[in-house]
């Protein structure tokens, strides 16, 4: 099997359409559509952010063995949510749920996890349902501007959310931004600046995502 037909597969086993992988790309659906069919062939940039998109490495989609790689079993610990506030984010270890993480990265299995997204606090990337492969900073993830992290807020009272932003630098801070079509979600300030509110903190880097079928 060719990296083109691997191309069309592993979307497939993302629960991507054609059109989502474009937008992921930044590139048209008629250009997806021709890379599969093989009537183009993606340049070496876009090879490796197809790669990073389908979680899988650009040199095992030249090869033709994307499909043969298989990372390490991890596990759905629990659910973002904003707004929903409890006693504990991590979900009881009898209800983790397992799945297979990317084979390309490089942290360890210790610190990596799965999350399911729940609420439309960022539909526009990750709808209702969607599965988020996430690296802890104790992985040595980087919160750098540009990435999807989880966030924990605490209040005074010990509860917490979790919720996934995309990380915005602005004015010199850090910021985690919705991208909902719900204008209800509002960014949050990392040093946070809200008296009820006593802890904000990046907790994980967002690696992959799978969406529902």
């Amino acid at each position: 099997m060719g990296y083109l037909d691997a191309l069309k597969t592993l979307r497939k086993r993302k629960g991507m359409t054609q059109v989502e992988l474009a937008e992921r790309m930044g590139v048209e659906q008629a250009t997806i559509q021709r890379w599969e069919a093989g009537k183009r062939e993606p340049d070496i940039a876009a090879l490796h952010k197809i790669a990073d998109v389908l979680g899988a490495s650009a040199g095992s989609l030249v090869n033709g063995d994307a499909l043969l790689e298989s990372g390490p079993r991890l596990y759905i610990k629990g659910v973002v949510q904003a707004g929903l506030w409890r006693p504990a984010i991590e979900m009881a270890r009898d209800e983790w749920e397992p799945f297979i993480g990317r084979s390309d990265v490089t942290a360890d299995p210790e610190h990596r996890f799965g999350l399911r997204v729940m609420g439309d606090s960022m539909d526009l990337l990750y709808p209702e349902g969607t599965v988020l492969e996430c690296v802890s900073l104790f992985g040595r993830a980087e919160a750098v501007p540009g990435k999807r992290a989880i966030v924990i807020r605490r209040d005074a009272d010990g509860n917490c959310e979790a919720t996934v932003k995309e990380l915005v630098e602005r004015d010199g801070e850090m910021w985690a931004y919705p991208r909902s079509s719900n204008p209800v979600h509002l960014p949050i300030r990392i040093c946070n600046a809200d008296p009820d509110i006593a802890e904000v903190r990046i907790a994980a880097i967002v690696v992959a995502s799978v969406r529902p079928e």
